[in-house]
């Protein structure tokens, strides 16, 4: 213990409330006068405690003592004694002072903190891996905000073409009505020459699909009908070849080509 040169607060309150004849119903000198004993913890609690440490907390007070050196001499009942705390001998109680601190980590709990310490590297792999997942979506997030950013201005480009050359729909409708005929003729080569019989289309399927290429032959003006003829052509998923036009991949090629309009851009999206 810290020997001090001024008594401690706590130190000199215990030796009034101690040495006060009036109190010794609550809180008295043992019967070697090294020592007191607390009558009764409860009213002491109640009484005294608030008026000398502004609380009533008998465990706090007990707390206390044990800090500055006092050690409960007696199971029996609540008796403390200190070397330097005796009936008479006041300036004694300098050298009563709190107990040095102990560090929290000590030799004893070196293994514990090892331990933490491992949980603390793994956490943080485990942070940077999530990390790295992060930064991952928000590339791809990005290039799919670049592509959306890139939009209008991929629509004006087709705008100026058509205003550059107003017969490029018509170019587009004929190109498509060619590449229509050219996969009927052949579907109709391979139904011939297949091992397998295939079921023929019926009389109301082929009356629709030469309804529909004498439609688009009567509007191959109609920029509508380019439009249409795009979206729905069951054959294909859209796109026009051939005629120089260079719309679309050619006969037996995959077609990977955007819709109308945005194939005209040749990037798409």
């Amino acid at each position: 213990m810290e020997s001090n040169e001024v008594i401690a607060p706590f130190v000199m309150k215990t030796y009034q409330m101690v040495n006060d004849s009036s109190l010794d119903y609550l809180i008295r000198w043992g019967n070697g006068n090294n020592s007191f004993v607390v009558v009764d913890s409860l009213a002491f609690s109640q009484r005294l405690l608030p008026a000398y440490f502004k609380h009533n907390n008998f465990s706090s007070f007990v707390r206390q003592l044990n800090t500055y050196g006092f050690k409960k001499v007696d199971p029996d009942r609540w008796e403390f004694a200190n070397e330097w705390f005796l009936r008479g001998q006041v300036q004694l109680l300098k050298n009563i002072g709190r107990k040095k601190q102990i560090n929290s980590r000590t030799n004893n709990n070196i293994q514990r903190d090892d331990e933490d310490d491992e949980e603390i590297v793994m956490e943080i792999a485990r942070l940077k891996q999530e990390q790295k997942v992060l930064e991952q979506e928000v590339m791809v997030m990005n290039k799919r905000i670049e592509v959306t950013e890139k939009r209008p201005e991929q629509m004006m480009a087709l705008l100026c073409k058509v205003a550059e050359d107003p017969e490029i729909l018509q170019r587009m409708m004929l190109e498509k009505l060619q590449r229509s005929k050219r996969l009927i003729d052949n579907k109709k080569q391979r139904r011939l020459i297949s091992p397998m019989p295939s079921p023929s289309p019926s009389s109301s399927s082929i009356e629709i699909r030469s309804s529909m290429i004498k439609r688009e032959d009567n509007e191959q003006n109609s920029p509508a009908t380019a439009v249409w003829l795009w979206n729905n052509d069951g054959d294909d998923g859209g796109g026009f070849v051939g005629g120089g036009g260079g719309f679309g991949p050619a006969d037996g090629d995959v077609n990977t080509s955007p819709a109308y309009p945005f194939c005209l851009l040749g990037g798409g999206f």
